[in-house]
Parts: structure tokens; sequence; C-alpha cells
């Protein structure tokens, strides 16, 4: 100070110092407000980037547990869960297609452990590993710690031994699915995956150690699922004052622990159960940073320069992890597809919302997986009904309609190129769902190859609507034809209004019948008729009389009128149909057989029918069956009439007991006719058949009542083929005049009598 006043004596000297000092505080105070603005912007951004960065981890960690909820529950729900949970001893035999697309599905996730199946006796059915790790006595150890949860659907975090070594835990997180508890008296078995925690924790961060930040996931209890420090997992820290206070559902707060401040942020994942945390050191960095300040007020220019560039160097020294980060996920099949974003900031979010695009077109696509699956195979029609109104498919108990549409090469080649296929696909869905979007909301699904289904939804229904529907598939049919070398099929369901409930039943039925119309050839549009088509009598009638008078133009017009009335029936109706005018038609030209020689070896009428591809090749195959009943039904005519007889009066002879046998009985002997069967009898022998077969029966009856005078009346009845003794007792007096119990004790006296006589 005395150098200082000494130096400043002067005007000139005072006013330079005054004008030095007046400078210095001006730039000292700047300094301190750049100092301030440097700080808020930095908090700000580091909070912006932080939130981003834990969205970003929320996102695809709630996705992977999400998949893996999907994945058991689509497994705990199939025939073979279903089967597994509810057999007491499992054949794994039986399920050999579904344990290796188990395997499969855990194969390509690269943290998916295991996947198991607990059936109703609470013993473990199923227990099919990845090579992500080994736990040792997983079986026994994931009943007892399911009994000890006694949980239905809640995910738990706990540790395995490894099989590897003793020393070394395996991290699992836990994920049932069942209808009830494991202690439950109802208990129907189980569906459990199991995640490793390790190999989840990879995929979510990378391999880099950061102290100065961490980013923590953690389930209600307290137990940790995930560190970006990649250490701790499966350990309970529900006893840490900062968990407590996270899972008290506090968002931020400051906290000193290991002998630093750290500040959390921290709020729910999407993924119910779950939180995610940010733990950093940023207000110690702060407090450090303000010690820096106080020395900067201390200096002149020189030390705001230095506050600038401190604040600089912290700024770049903060933001590194989340630079590195941004830098990787610039790398990524995502990011590749945005465009460029220079901003981080900016990118995240962008990111975010590419990623949540994403999402949501993988939703899309696995829910309408769902529905043709099911649509297809007529199951889960409930579920079905639901998810079609969350959609907006159909709304309420608002009319619709549902149109399936099939189209074909007109050379009925399948020679299509992928890119030939999509281009097809693409252009058939267009020109329809053009044409019925002026009716209604109209949806489309492919449901097959060359198959596709379309619903157009309604506010309310019209007069005459159905007809105009009609009309507008079938001018779409035209145009796609005229545009392309295809033929095109269609079929229109009535006006539905019961909110979806039987949309499954109605696809199944239609889809059916348009296979039909597809066989025969039918090109025209229809109303789809829900109703069971029956094949009237007469129709085959017609058939077969025409094939006993050798009238081959009447019997191709027949087959042609009988196909035309099934031109709506479902395909197995119709095919089942068919296999019963075959076999009429076998039947009555007396070929003694069921299937035909192919080139295969012999093959069914079934899976002749089932080979058919046209109604050109249905009526040749009709035309064979008449060409080959008629031979049979010519060398049938030409057998000689008295070896027919012969053969059934010996039968009648050697048979008389059976109380079943009859006119009708002879005559599928001999595989003709019964009235036919009964003129020849009455023409060989002089007597109608059942007049014959009383005649032996009475001769029989009589030998056996004086041969066997032990036996009564009911045993003599039953070995003449008599289930009611009074109908054989009335039978023999008619016959003979008298009951079998006087002819027994008339012939018995007679005997005794001729005896005593001789002895006297």
């Amino acid at each position: 100070m005395k150098w200082l006043r000494e130096r400043t004596k002067s005007l000139f000297s005072k006013t330079l110092l005054g004008m030095l000092s007046v400078s210095l505080t001006v730039l000292i105070i700047v300094a301190a407000i750049l100092f301030a603005w440097f700080r808020s912007q930095m908090v700000k951004g580091y909070y912006e980037l932080t939130r981003a960065a834990m969205g970003n981890t929320d996102a695809v960690f709630s996705r992977s547990i999400a998949d893996a909820k999907n994945m058991i529950t689509e497994w705990y729900a199939s025939p073979d869960g279903v089967s597994l949970r509810l057999e007491a001893d499992t054949q794994f035999v039986n399920h050999i297609s579904f344990i290796n697309k188990a395997l499969s599905m855990l194969n390509s996730n690269a943290y998916l452990q295991s996947a198991c199946f607990i059936n109703y006796q609470r013993q473990m059915a199923l227990n099919v590993g990845s090579s992500v790790s080994y736990p040792e006595n997983l079986d026994r150890i994931l009943i007892e710690k399911m009994s000890e949860k006694n949980g239905r659907n809640q995910a738990f975090i706990w540790n395995v031994k490894s099989r590897r070594s003793n020393q070394e835990m395996i991290p699992l997180l836990t994920i049932p699915m069942a209808e009830t508890a494991m202690n439950d008296s109802n208990f129907y078995g189980m569906a459990v995956i199991n995640i490793d925690l390790r190999q989840m924790n990879k995929s979510l961060f990378s391999n880099q150690k950061e102290e100065q930040f961490r980013m923590i996931i953690l389930d209600k209890a307290g137990m940790v699922a995930a560190n970006s420090n990649l250490e701790h997992l499966g350990e309970d820290w529900s006893g840490k004052e900062w968990v407590q206070r996270v899972l008290a559902d506090e968002n931020q707060f400051e906290l000193k622990e290991d002998g630093k401040r750290w500040e959390y942020l921290s709020f729910p994942t999407r993924q119910d159960g779950f939180y995610i945390v940010a733990q950093t050191d940023y207000v110690t960095q702060i407090v450090n940073i303000n010690y820096v300040f106080y020395i900067v007020f201390a200096v002149i220019i020189t030390a705001a320069a230095a506050i600038i560039v401190m604040m600089l160097l912290v700024s770049r020294r903060i933001f590194r992890p989340f630079t590195t980060m941004v830098g990787n996920l610039k790398q990524s099949q995502i990011a590749e597809e945005m465009e460029p974003e220079t901003d981080e900031v900016a990118f995240l979010e962008h990111f975010y919302q590419g990623i949540s695009t994403h999402i949501e077109t993988l939703n899309e696509k696995k829910e309408n997986d769902f529905i043709v699956k099911n649509l297809l195979l007529g199951n889960q029609r409930k579920e079905i009904q639901l998810l079609m109104q969350q959609k907006g498919i159909i709304s309420g108990s608002n009319p619709y309609y549902m149109i399936v549409v099939f189209v074909e090469n007109k050379d009925h080649a399948d020679g299509l190129s992928m890119q030939e296929y999509d281009m097809l696909r693409n252009m058939v869905s267009g020109v329809f769902s053009s044409a019925l979007d002026q009716y209604g909301h109209c949806t489309y699904f492919e449901v097959g190859l060359r198959r596709m289904l379309f619903m157009v939804s309604r506010e309310n229904e019209e007069e005459q609507q159905e007809q105009r529907i009609l009309e507008a598939v079938e001018k779409a049919k035209n145009s796609v034809q005229r545009l392309s070398q295809v033929r095109a099929f269609a079929i229109v369901s009535h006006c539905l209004r019961d909110g979806g409930s039987e949309c499954v039943r109605c696809f199944v039925r239609m889809n059916d019948s348009l296979k039909t119309r597809h066989l025969l050839g039918c090109e025209e549009t229809v109303i789809f008729e829900d109703k069971e088509e029956n094949i009237p009598e007469v129709g085959i009638e017609t058939i077969i009389n025409c094939l006993k008078l050798r009238d081959k133009a009447g019997y191709m017009e027949a087959v042609e009128e009988l196909l035309a009335g099934c031109e709506q029936m479902p395909y197995g109706q119709f095919a089942a149909r068919l296999e019963l005018v075959a076999e009429s038609i076998l039947k009555a030209g007396k070929v003694a057989r069921h299937a035909e020689q192919g080139e295969e070896g012999r093959v069914s009428l079934k899976e002749r029918i089932a080979s058919l591809t046209g109604r050109e090749e249905m009526l040749l195959w009709l035309e064979s069956l008449y060409d080959e009943a008629a031979i049979q039904i010519s060398k049938i005519s030409n057998h000689s009439t008295a070896a027919m007889m012969e053969e059934a009066v010996d039968y009648i002879r050697n048979n008389y007991d059976d109380s079943n046998l009859n006119v009708n009985l002879l005559a599928d002997k001999l595989k003709i006719s019964a009235a036919y069967f009964g003129k020849l009898f009455t023409e060989f022998t002089g007597s109608r058949t059942l007049d014959y077969i009383l005649k032996i029966r009475m001769e029989k009856a009589r030998d056996l009542l004086l041969a066997e005078p032990e036996k009564d009346i009911a045993q003599i009845a039953d070995a003449v083929g008599y289930n009611n003794s009074t109908y054989f007792t009335t039978a023999f007096k008619k016959f003979y005049g008298v009951t079998p119990s006087r002819f027994r004790d008339y012939h018995v006296v007679s005997g005794m009598t001729e005896t005593q006589n001789d002895n006297g």
C-alpha cells in the first residue's frame, strides 16, 4: 500500500488508477455475469443430455423386457405350452418342434438365458437354456424361488451360482407367466423366462467405466438390474438412502455419499416395476468451479480469461461421456436413416423419435401378424375382436364388411420373383383399397400367398350398400385383370354388426368358400351366404341312375348341376361331399376299393380330391369314375345267377343262428340291391327269402328240441337266431301248429310208449 501511495500521488496517476479500478470492476462484473451464464447453460445442457440419454436407455431396456414378456406369454398360451403345463409326465418327443423354436429364439437374443415350464404339480417340465450362461441346479432352485415369491406375473431379480465356478454368481431377471400364484390350489402351471443381466448390461452400455457419471436401473425392491459401470448387478441396494428416495418417487435430489456430493435424476421406466437413475458428481465439480471463481475475483483481466478457459475445459470434461455416447449412436442403423444433425441434443431427440417410430412399426407389424395368424387358424376370437376395436378396424357395433380376394396367373404358373410378387401385391392392394375407401374405412391384410383380406367399416348402413360394395369389388377386380396378366377371385360378406365377435368364424368360412370357387373356376364376385349347404339326395340319385342306365351324357349333366350347387360351399364341406359322391359311384359300380391307383402308388379318395387343381381336371376324374364303374356293372350283369343263389342258400344254411340274417345282409354279400336279390332268390328256390330262412330255422329248432332235451326253450331260440323266446314260440306254433314245449312233450311221451311196447 505504501508503494502504491508513493506511485499515485499525482493526479494523473490517481486518475489512471481510478480508471483502471473501474475498468477492472466492470471486467470482473462482466466475467461474473459470463460465468453465471456459462454455468446456467452448462447445467441446462447437462440436464437435457442426461434426460435424453436416460430416455434412450429406457427405450432399449423396456423394449427388451416387453419382447421377453410377449415371447413367454405367447409360449404360455401355445398348444405346446399348455401341454407342458398340464401333463404330469412330459414326452419331449412330442414337443421337438417347439423346443427347437424356443432354442432358436433364445440363441437369437444375446441376453436371454433360459425358458422354463413348471407343470401343475410344481415340477420342472422343461428347461431350455441358451449358451449365455450356465447356472447350477436351476431346475430345483427356480421352483423354490417361485414358491417363495408366490407371485403370478411379477418379475424379480436374484443371483444363482455358476456351474463353472462356486465363486461366480449369475444375476438373473426372472419373468414368470401364470394365471394363479404357485401356492394357489388352482395352480395350472407356469412359464418362466430368465434374462442374464450381465449380457443385457452389455447391450445397454459401453464397456468403458465413467467415474463421474453412472446410469443405474433398479426394480421396485431396490435390486440392481443394470449399471453403466458394469458392477453390482443383482445386488440389493434397498438399504441405501438415495435408493429409498428414488423408490419414494423423488425425481431430483442431491446427497453426499463416499466423500462426494452426488446429484440424482430418476423416473419410472416405461416397463412397470423399474426405475432408471442417473448419478453424477456434477455438484462437486460445480463447488470446485466456484472456488476458482473466487480466485478469479482476486485477479484482474487475466483471471477473467482464465475462468473462461477453465469453463471451456471443464465443460469439455463433463460432456465427454455424452459426446462419446452420441458418437456411438450416430453409427447405429437408425441414425443412418436420419438426416445429418450437428446439434447433439437435437440429434438425441430425433434419435429417440426414430426409436419410438421403429418400435411402433414393429408393434404394428406384430399385431397384424397376430391377427392374420389367428384368422387363418380360427383361434382367439375374443382377443382378435378386442385388438381390431383398439386399432379402429372395427368401431363398436357399427356395420362392416369383409372382402377376401385371391389372384393367380392366367396360365396357373407360380414363377414370380419376390420383386415381381411385391409389385403385384402392392398393385392389387392399392386398387382394391382405393375402390373401397369411398364406402368407409378400409383396412388391408395379407393372409397368404396371393390371398388378401379387406375390411370396410362404416358409421351407418345405407340402402343397397351391399350391392354397391359388390359392384366396387367387381370394378377393382376388372382393373387388376386389365393391368396385369392375372385372374382375380373375390367374395364379399353380408353386412356384419357383431362388433367383430364373429369376424374370425366368418373369415374362415369365406376363405374356405373362396377356395371352392377358385377350384370350380367361378370368377363372378358374390355375396357370401353364411349357411350350411347340403347336396340334395336327388342329385346323387340322378348321377347313380344315369350310371346304371349307361347314360354318360346325362351323368355328366347331373355332375355339372351338382357342382353348380356347391359353388359357395366351404372347401372342407365340398371335399367331403365330393368324396361321398365318388364313394356312391364306386359302390354303385360294385368297385371293391375306396382308393385309386396313381403314379406314386395307392392314393386315397381324400388325397385324390385334395390334388385336384381345377374344374376341368375334376370333371375328367369324375368321368373316369363313370367309365370304371360302368365296366364293373357290365361284368356283374354277366355273372351266373345260379352261382349267386347257391352261394346265398349255403350262407343261410351255415348262418341261420345269426339274428341279423335278412335280405339286406344277403344282398350286400353279393353286392347287388335287395330288391334284385329277392327277385332272383324267388325264381331260384320257389319261395321268398324270409320264408326260406324261417323254414331252415324251424327245421333246426325241431331237431334241437328232440336231440337236446336238457336245453330250455330260450336256449333253443337263441341257437336258431331268435333273441326273443316269445317271438320264437309264436313263429314255431305258426309253422308246426303246436308250441315248442308241447312238441317236445308229445315226442318224448311217444318215444316212451314205443319203448314199452317193444319191451312187452
